[in-house]
């Protein structure tokens, strides 16, 4: 007679045999329920473990997959529910400019555009693979070779790279080999379970254990570094999107950002900072504008704030070229330097085919803004020289800083009021925070609505403020290392290197098998 724990197992398995069959008949779907969980593994959620069922379930679906074709489609599907599920937010933007009836539209195309990339993953893959073995090496190179190509294609948009979902300890492996890197190990752990290896599987947790402890230490090494002793503040206006650019608001706003710098500081400021397109004016063009700034602006103290730049043309009343702008200015009116944002958002500052496309950019105005000359070191005295980020300038990795004028710190301005309450300024923060992990310099981050943050050198958020929340920080500013990291000396040649190897084990590994198979066949034929 049956033990009731013999049957209720038995029971289970027959109930997960039967899921299984379910999800094998209608794989696209499976796909697409898989693809969905996506999300999770991201900010604000973080639950990265869910990358474990999401990636050795598409395996799992793509070794039933009879043809290349068909893998191409699955990966598609599979694409598309990933991202709509983990940027949906950049859809909220069309919102804010009256266009909600576009968000289904936006963010379908949006999603069906990105969802290529996992398409190509899984129809190489499944191209070549021949064992389980051979899939998880070839799938894990391959997945992380499409990230690399969709934050460098088309003007790049590497956003929620599987690398981002871990927390600090993990992320500490960016110092060596940059997010792309930790991709692959991420997907590789993901992933190992379907290779049936046991001994692959105990050597993979061996080494993310060794890596996580290293991490570990090196995270909370920071409070070692110390700090510069240059004082600074930080504001956050969270000033609603629909009333920023409105000429009848633009007193009141600027009076907002001029209040909050004007609080009494505990210890003697050298800078405050103020967000992206905190002054949505040419106010360097407008001296009424230009002198309310300027005086409010204490002595001693630097302004670095966002505004529009343009150039005029005296024979035109459009201006020539309007720039994405950084201003770093002195209490007398003298503007010390500039720096003009030189990876533009497409739609957003910019159209591209302009002369094809009939829309407009979301931002106001009908010119679009001029790419800048490019990613510099902005040397000003009284602060440690430092590199300007406007925006997403700051989430694509090996791009952030001048390394013929290594700076000092990483400055990070953003507006994120277009994206509201969604995960969207919470990712933003996740990736930007990286940043200073793989340079091994801190990163402050001053955005309109939040989150606003200073991070040190090894990626720990030591402040931060809400979403929404109007306020300011007051922070000493944080040492970077006194050494380059891997990363900053190397850039993508670890990675480079982890890929060849990976795709080297995987032919390897498809040799050895096929080997083994055909001394198998002559024993039994013999």
């Amino acid at each position: 007679m049956k033990s009731a724990g013999a049957v209720i197992f038995s029971s289970s398995k027959r109930y997960w045999n039967q899921i299984i069959n379910m999800a094998l008949n209608h794989q696209f779907y499976a796909a697409i329920f898989l693809g969905s969980l996506g999300a999770l593994a991201f900010a604000p959620f973080n639950f990265y473990l869910v990358l474990i069922p999401i990636f050795s379930g598409l395996l799992f679906l793509l070794q039933r997959t009879p043809s290349t074709k068909q893998a191409f489609f699955l990966g598609w599907v599979f694409g598309f529910s990933y991202f709509a599920s983990g940027v949906f937010w950049v859809s909220v933007s069309f919102s804010k400019v009256g266009l909600t009836y576009l968000m289904p539209l936006v963010i379908i195309a949006f999603s069906l555009l990105l969802g290529l990339f996992p398409a190509l993953a899984c129809a190489l893959t499944a191209l070549w693979q021949r064992n389980p073995l051979q899939q998880v090496f070839l799938f894990s190179a391959i997945w992380s070779l499409t990230e690399w190509l969709r934050g460098h294609i088309l003007s790049g948009f590497p956003w929620n790279l599987v690398g981002y979902a871990w927390d600090l300890p993990m992320l500490q492996v960016c110092a060596w080999v940059g997010i792309y890197g930790l991709s692959f190990l991420t997907i590789f752990l993901a992933t190992m379970w379907v290779s049936k290896s046991y001994k692959l599987i105990y050597a993979s947790l061996l080494v993310a254990l060794i890596f996580w402890t290293l991490g570990s230490y090196r995270a909370e090494q920071g409070h070692l570094l110390g700090n510069t002793g240059v004082n600074m503040r930080l504001v956050q206006p969270s000033i609603q999107q629909e009333k920023k650019w409105l000429p009848e608001h633009l007193i009141r706003n600027v009076n907002l950002h001029i209040a909050l710098s004007g609080l009494e500081a505990e210890k003697p400021l050298k800078a405050i900072i103020w967000p992206e397109a905190a002054i949505p004016h040419f106010f360097e063009n407008n001296p009424v504008l230009f002198e309310a700034v300027r005086n409010a602006i204490p002595e001693g103290v630097l302004l670095i704030t966002g505004a529009p730049r343009q150039e005029k043309n005296p024979l035109e009343i459009l201006p020539k070229h309007i720039w994405n702008s950084l201003f770093v200015l002195n209490p007398k009116g003298e503007i010390l330097g500039t720096y003009d944002k030189s990876h533009l958002v497409p739609f957003g500052e910019y159209v591209p085919l302009r002369m094809i496309l009939p829309v407009e950019k979301l931002t106001p105005g009908t010119i679009d803004y001029s790419k800048g000359n490019g990613i510099k070191t902005l040397n000003i005295a009284d602060i440690p020289p430092f590199s300007p980020l406007i925006c997403y300038e700051a989430i694509f990795p090996g791009n952030v800083i001048d390394p013929t004028s290594k700076p000092e710190w990483l400055l990070n301005l953003t507006n994120d009021a277009w994206y509201g309450h969604t995960s969207g300024p919470y990712q933003h923060l996740s990736i930007v925070k990286v940043r200073a992990i793989e340079e091994g310099l801190p990163l402050i981050r001053v955005a309109n609505n939040g989150i606003s943050a200073v991070i040190d050198a090894h990626g720990k958020v030591l402040y931060q403020l809400d979403l929404d929340a109007i306020g300011f920080i007051d922070f000493a500013l944080p040492k970077g290392l006194s050494y380059n990291t891997i990363f900053s000396s190397l850039r993508e040649i670890p990675f480079s290197f982890m890929i060849i190897i990976a795709l080297l084990v995987s032919c390897l590994t498809r040799k050895r098998i096929s080997y083994v198979g055909d001394q198998k066949s002559k024993k039994e034929n013999q």
